[in-house]
């Protein structure tokens, strides 16, 4: 008796851990996609701008924090990148590592 209550006790303990490990892994996903459609966003509206050479800049996003790195004309289009980026919904913060264009 005492035999069957710990094979079922462990049974219970592997498929609890599988369903929260299942869990997590979903909500990677999701964060993972949320991540890829604020990019997405980001870039699109950067290239629409007409302010921004938006293929000039390279975005990543982790957790809703974006990252600009490559080359901006001047200062006036590193600033650009930046207010662009903030304004789009879901963002959480901007890293503005856009280097100046050496003439």
């Amino acid at each position: 008796m005492k035999r069957n209550f710990l094979a079922a006790a462990l049974a219970a303990l592997i498929v609890g851990g599988v369903a929260s490990t299942t869990v997590v892994a979903q909500e990677v996903v999701v964060a993972k996609a949320d991540d890829i459609a604020l990019l997405t966003k980001i870039k699109t509206t950067l290239i629409q701008s007409g302010r921004v050479d938006g293929l000039d800049v390279n975005v990543d996003v982790k957790d809703g924090k974006v990252t600009l790195s490559g080359n901006a004309s001047n200062e006036a289009e590193r600033a650009s990148a930046a207010e662009i980026a903030r304004g789009v919904a879901g963002v959480k913060s901007v890293e503005n590592k856009l280097q100046l264009k050496t003439k």
